[in-house]
């Protein structure tokens, strides 16, 4: 994990740290196990608390079991655990449970706690060459990108990392999803986010990219990814020509 994505998770601990909780959060009259499901967030300490624990919960808030500040109050370790990769429940669920709670009324310092955790999380992801980082990268990014207030800045984030796995993650998606980016028009083919597309294939039709793509093909031309890469950039430059 990057220093600034430590750093961007102590200072979600810093900024929700006046929401105490509480043990008695209400819910849906059909939960009958709620008394044992409260108790159970709270015998252990908030750090402690496993993707496990929460599940359930962040499943739940806002819509059925607890409000706005319960939820505040274990939203640093839930994102924590998003930063490990280990994202309770889902990390679609969790970002919309944010869209639900309208975040971006919140505190200014909320807000910006939560965007500087975002792009954080977002470059580490890049940055991460790990097998389970490959594994949760396009939920991941899908995620990002439909809730993130301004998809220019995470496409600059990709655009400048320069790390291998950067550029794998960005060949692997071009590569598996650019029939429905280019042709049905969205970014996501499970949740159809079309908001940001028209944005997206410029993007990944600029020079800026299309550069970058080529000195990756020189810098990585005796790996195994090098014949992956020639592909996507043939892809790319045969849609900059006809389709953008």
């Amino acid at each position: 994990m990057t220093e600034k994505l430590k750093t961007a998770i102590e200072n979600l601990y810093t900024v929700f740290s006046k929401y105490p909780g509480n043990a008695s959060m209400s819910g849906s009259s059909n939960y009958d196990d709620l008394d044992s499901w409260n108790k159970q967030l709270y015998t252990k300490k908030l750090r402690k608390l496993t993707e496990d624990d929460l599940s359930r919960f962040v499943g739940k808030v806002i819509t059925t079991w607890g409000g706005e500040n319960d939820f505040k109050h274990f939203l640093p370790r839930i994102l924590e655990l998003t930063a490990e990769l280990n994202t309770p429940y889902d990390i679609w669920v969790l970002y919309g449970k944010l869209e639900i709670a309208n975040y971006m009324n919140w505190p200014l310092t909320e807000q910006t706690a939560i965007h500087d955790f975002t792009r954080s999380l977002w470059d580490n992801l890049l940055s991460d060459n790990s097998e389970k980082a490959e594994f949760e990268f396009t939920d991941y990014f899908h995620a990002i990108v439909y809730f993130y207030p301004d998809f220019a800045s995470i496409l600059k984030i990709w655009e400048d990392n320069t790390d291998f796995s950067a550029i794998k993650y960005l060949v692997n998606y071009v590569l598996n999803e650019n029939h429905h980016i280019f042709e049905n028009n969205f970014i996501d083919s499970r949740e159809r986010n079309t908001k940001d597309v028209a944005e997206f294939k410029t993007w990944l039709c600029s020079e800026a990219l299309l550069k970058k793509i080529e000195q990756a093909f020189y810098r990585f031309e005796k790996d195994e990814i090098a014949e992956k890469i020639s592909w996507v950039e043939k892809i790319l430059l045969d849609k900059k020509k006809y389709s953008v």
